[in-house]
C-alpha cells in the first residue's frame, strides 16, 4: 500500500475517551479526515453512544507514523500508538480505520483504560466505529475492586453485551511469583455474558475451582456486575441444623427496592419441622434507619421441645405449640448532634422461638427489648429508655420473671465552672419496674453447728430453723426516684500530701407494692419465705469525706518506684430502711481491690452505704529496667460506727459473704506485671480477716509473640453455703491462636472445672482470609452446670468467595 497523506507526530498528551471497547475509531477517522475534534463528538452523539465528553474536549494522538489512504479511506497510526479523548486512554502497537466499512481495528498488545477505573486488556480487537458490535481475541479485564474476568475470545453486541467464550472470573490477584498458577479460586464457564445495561453478569456451564481443582458445577447462575452495590436476586443459601429442628436448608431472596429501601425474605426448610418463613424490610434515611422483621412456621413436631420442660417449675402447658412466630424491629436516629432516639423491640409466641430457629438480629439467650432517648453534652449525659429484658432458654420461667422497666431515666451534669475551688456534679435515676411473676424464697438455714466465727457454714431445708430467705425477685411495682449532688475538690501540701475532701447528699421518693408467696409444704406450712411490701416513703443520705495519699517517689540508674499510702474517712448516718425495701439493681456485690476505694460500694441505687467507714492501703507503682511495668495494692475496710449496711438482712442476701459484713473487712489485694516480651499477669486475692484463709482469687495472663498469642484466667471462689453454694469453685479458662501464615490462623480454648473434674467448655477452629477468599470452621462445646444455656456441641463453618458468595452452615451435634 503506498500511503497518501502525510505522517504526524504529537507531544501533546490528554486523555482518550473510549466506551466498552474502541470508540477512539470514531475520534480518530474524524481528526484525521476532518481535522475536527468538534465534529468527532457530534458524530459519536449521533451514534448513540453513551459518551461522557465534555463540550471543547479535544482529542490527542500519539504514534511513531499516521497516514491516510485516500483511495481505500484508511487510517493507520502505528508504532507505540495512544490516544487520549476526555477520560479516556487506548493504546496499542497499530490502529487501522477503515471509513468505508466503519470498522476499526487495534493488535499488538492493547489496553483500554475507562473512566470508571475498568482496565481492557487484548491481543486484538475488531469493532465497529460505533462499538456496537465486535470481536475480541485474547481479553482480559480488571475492574478497580480487583476482580477479573477473561476469555479466549468476546464478542460485543447491542453496543452493552458481552459474550466471552470459555471464560473465566475471579477475584484473586496473580501470584506474582508464578502467574501461571492458577489463582486460589475462580469460576470457569463455558459462556459467561456480562450485560453492562441491565448490569448483570450471566454464567452457562460453570464449575467453581479451588487451586485449579474442580469444586462445584452449576449448570447456569447470575451475579451482578461488579459496579453493582446493590441488586435483587437470590442470596448464598445457608445450612443449619439442631436435635430439636433437624436439618435445615435457607434460601435467601435480596430485593433492592430503592436506593434507601430494600428488603430479605427467606425460607427455610427443616427436615423435623417443616417450613420457617422470614421476611426482613430495611429503610434508611438520611438521620437514620429502622428493620421491620418477622417470622413464622407452623411445626410438623412440636414435642421435639418436650424434653426440656421437666424443671419441676415450668408446666406443661408452657411447651411451645405448633404455630410459632415473632415480630421485631430496630431503629435508630440522630435528632441533631447530641440528641439519639432509637428502639429494639421483639414480640414472639414463646420465650425461645427467635433462639430456636436462629432468626438474625433477634437469635441472642440475654437480649433487651427497648426505646430509648440518649443525649450527651460537653459536661452533660442523659439517658431515658422503657425495657423488657428477654431471656431465650427453653425454660419459660426464667422469662416469666423478668420485669418490665417503664422507663428508667439516667441524668449526669458536671459543673464547667468550679464552685469553692472544687468540682460540682448531679447525678439522677428514676425507676419503674413492674414484674408479673416471681421465684419462691430460697430456704436458707445458719444455725449451729452451720454458724462458724460470723459465716454461715451450711445450708438446707425445713426442718431446720430458717434465720432468713433470699428473694431475688418480687412481683407487683416498685418506683424510685434518686437525686445525688455532689463536690470534690484536691489539694496538695508543700509536703506531697494529697488531700482530697468532699461531701455529697443524696435523696430518694419511693413506692413499692411487692410480694412473693412462698414455699408451700401444706397446710402446716402453706406460706413459708412469704413477703409483702407495701410502702411509699421518702430516705436521704449524707456523706462527707476525705481521702489522703502521701505519694513518696525513689528512684534509681534504672528504675523508678512509686510507693503510696491512702487512708479515706467516710462519715455517714446509718443507711434508712436498710435491706427492707425491694432491691433490683444491687444484687450483685464483688469486694475486691478495685472498689476499695469507692465510697459505695453497691452496684446500683437500691442499696446505699451508710454508717462511718474507714478505706486503708497503699498503692504501689514501678518502671524497672524501662521496660518492666508492675502495679500492686492491697488494703482493708473498716465499719467504724453506725449499722454494718453490709450485714443487714438484705431480701437479696446482698452482703453475706462478702467479705464487708464484719467490722474489719476481708484483705483485698491486687497486682499486675508487664513484661517486655509481650506478656501481662495480674492476679486479684480476697483473704479472711481474721486468719488469711483465701475466699477468692482472680488470676490472669496474657501474652502476644510474633505469631502466638494466648491468655489464661483462674478464678476460685470459696463455697457460699448461704447462696446455695456449698462446695468452693475453681475454674481455668485458656486461648490461645497462632498465625501459620499471613494468611491461615489456628486457634482454640479450653475451660476446665476443677471441683469437679471436667472440661465445662472447649472449642478449635482454624481460619482463612486473603483479599477474595475467607474460610472459618469451628468446633464449640459446651457442658457447664453454672451457665443458664442447655450444654451443646456445634460446628460452624462459614464460606465467602469475594464479590461472589457468602454462606454459613451450623450443624448441632446434640444436647448433652
Amino acid at each position: 500500500m503506498i500511503a497518501r497523506g502525510t505522517s504526524r507526530r504529537s507531544s501533546a498528551r490528554r486523555q482518550l475517551f473510549v466506551k466498552g471497547a474502541l470508540l477512539a475509531g470514531v475520534a480518530l477517522g474524524a481528526l484525521v479526515g476532518q481535522g475536527d475534534a468538534g465534529y468527532a463528538q457530534e458524530s459519536l452523539e449521533s451514534l448513540g453512544a453513551n459518551v461522557n465528553i465534555e463540550a471543547g474536549e479535544q482529542l490527542f494522538l500519539e504514534a511513531d507514523t499516521v497516514s491516510y489512504d485516500s483511495e481505500s479511506a484508511t487510517v493507520t497510526a502505528s508504532g507505540g500508538v495512544q490516544i487520549d479523548y476526555g477520560q479516556y486512554k487506548l493504546v496499542a502497537r497499530e490502529i487501522v480505520y477503515d471509513q468505508n466499512l466503519k470498522r476499526l481495528v487495534a493488535v499488538g498488545d492493547v489496553e483500554l483504560l475507562e473512566p470508571g477505573g475498568n482496565k481492557v486488556y487484548a491481543d486484538a480487537i475488531d469493532v465497529t466505529d460505533d462499538f456496537a458490535d465486535g470481536f475480541i481475541e485474547a481479553l482480559r479485564i480488571e475492574t478497580p475492586d480487583n476482580t477479573r474476568l477473561a476469555a479466549a475470545e468476546a464478542v460485543r453486541e447491542s453496543g452493552s453485551v458481552t459474550t466471552f467464550e470459555r471464560g473465566v472470573y475471579t477475584a484473586c490477584e496473580a501470584c506474582e511469583a508464578n502467574p501461571d498458577r492458577p489463582p486460589l479460586w475462580q469460576v470457569k464457564a463455558r459462556r459467561i455474558v456480562w450485560d453492562q445495561k441491565n448490569q448483570i453478569i450471566r454464567y452457562y456451564g460453570a464449575r467453581f475451582e479451588l487451586y485449579g481443582l474442580p469444586l462445584a458445577y452449576l449448570p447456569y447462575f447470575a451475579s451482578p456486575d461488579p459496579t453493582v452495590k446493590r441488586r435483587s436476586g437470590f442470596l448464598a443459601p445457608e445450612f443449619r441444623q439442631s436435635d430439636e429442628t433437624g436439618f435445615g436448608l435457607r434460601v435467601p431472596y435480596f430485593l433492592a427496592i430503592s436506593d434507601s429501601s430494600d428488603a430479605t425474605v427467606a425460607g427455610t426448610y427443616y427436615s423435623r419441622q417443616g417450613f420457617l418463613g422470614e421476611v426482613e424490610y430495611r429503610k434508611a434515611f438520611g438521620n437514620g434507619y429502622f428493620t421491620l422483621q418477622a417470622a413464622g412456621i407452623s411445626q410438623n413436631n412440636p414435642d421435639r421441645f418436650d424434653d426440656f420442660w421437666s424443671d419441676g417449675i415450668t408446666s406443661f402447658e408452657d411447651v411451645p405449640g405448633k404455630t410459632r412466630g415473632m415480630i421485631g424491629t430496630t431503629g435508630r436516629f440522630a435528632l441533631n448532634e447530641q440528641w439519639t432516639f432509637g428502639w429494639d423491640v421483639l414480640a414472639q409466641s414463646d420465650p425461645n422461638f427467635s433462639n430456636a430457629y436462629e432468626i438474625d438480629n433477634f437469635s441472642d439467650i440475654y437480649r433487651s427489648s427497648e426505646i430509648y432517648l440518649t443525649g450527651l453534652g460537653s459536661q452533660s449525659f442523659f439517658d431515658l429508655r422503657a425495657q423488657k429484658f428477654d431471656v431465650q432458654t427453653l425454660n419459660t420461667f426464667n422469662e416469666e420473671v423478668q420485669p418490665y422497666i417503664l422507663p428508667s431515666l439516667d441524668y449526669q451534669y458536671i459543673a464547667e465552672q468550679k464552685i469553692l475551688g472544687g468540682q460540682v456534679q448531679l447525678d439522677a435515676n428514676i425507676t419503674n419496674i413492674r414484674r408479673d411473676n416471681t421465684f419462691p424464697a430460697s430456704l436458707l438455714i445458719c444455725e449451729e453447728p452451720f454458724y462458724d466465727e460470723g459465716r454461715c457454714t451450711g445450708s438446707g431445708v425445713f426442718p431446720y430453723r430458717t434465720d432468713t430467705f433470699r428473694q431475688n425477685t418480687l412481683e407487683g411495682d416498685y418506683a424510685r426516684a434518686t437525686v445525688e449532688t455532689s463536690w470534690k475538690s484536691e489539694y496538695i501540701t508543700d509536703g506531697g500530701l494529697v488531700l482530697t475532701p468532699s461531701v455529697a447528699g443524696r435523696g430518694d421518693l419511693y413506692t413499692a407494692k411487692m410480694e412473693s408467696p412462698g414455699y408451700d409444704y401444706g397446710s402446716l406450712y402453706s406460706d413459708l419465705g412469704a413477703i409483702s411490701i407495701n410502702e411509699t416513703g421518702a430516705r436521704g443520705m449524707a456523706t462527707a469525706a476525705i481521702e489522703a495519699r502521701y505519694p513518696y517517689l525513689i528512684e534509681t540508674a534504672n528504675t523508678s518506684h512509686v510507693f503510696e499510702p491512702i487512708a479515706q474517712l467516710l462519715i455517714r448516718p446509718d443507711e434508712m430502711d436498710a435491706g427492707k425495701l425491694p432491691n433490683e439493681d444491687s444484687q450483685t456485690l464483688v469486694f475486691n481491690s478495685t472498689n476499695l476505694f469507692s465510697h459505695d460500694k453497691f452496684t446500683g441505687y437500691d442499696r446505699m452505704e451508710g454508717g462511718t467507714r474507714a478505706n486503708v492501703g497503699i498503692q504501689y507503682s514501678g518502671v524497672l529496667g524501662g521496660r518492666y511495668f508492675l502495679n500492686a495494692i492491697a488494703g482493708q475496710s473498716y465499719q467504724l460506727a453506725g449499722k454494718n449496711p453490709f450485714a443487714a438482712d438484705d431480701l437479696s442476701l446482698v452482703g453475706y459473704d462478702s467479705g464487708l459484713e464484719t467490722d474489719r473487712s476481708d484483705y483485698v489485694s491486687g497486682v499486675a506485671l508487664t513484661l517486655p516480651v509481650g506478656v501481662t499477669l495480674s492476679a486479684q486475692g480476697r483473704f479472711d480477716e481474721s486468719n488469711f484463709d483465701l475466699r477468692r482469687a482472680d488470676l490472669s495472663s496474657s501474652f502476644a509473640a510474633g505469631r502466638f498469642s494466648g491468655s489464661v484466667t483462674y478464678s476460685q471462689i470459696a463455697a457460699q453455703p448461704i447462696y446455695g453454694l456449698p462446695v468452693d469453685r475453681q475454674q481455668v479458662q485458656t486461648n490461645a491462636s497462632v498465625r501459620l501464615t499471613d494468611t491461615l490462623l489456628a486457634f482454640g480454648s479450653v475451660g476446665y472445672d476443677i471441683e469437679n473434674d471436667s472440661i465445662i467448655s472447649k472449642s478449635f477452629g482454624v481460619g482463612y482470609a486473603d483479599e477474595c477468599f475467607s474460610l472459618i470452621a469451628t468446633y464449640q462445646s459446651t457442658n457447664d452446670r453454672y451457665q443458664l444455656a442447655s450444654s451443646e456441641s456445634t460446628v460452624m463453618v462459614r464460606l465467602s468467595l469475594r464479590t461472589l458468595v457468602e454462606t454459613d452452615f451450623n450443624y448441632n451435634l446434640g444436647n448433652d
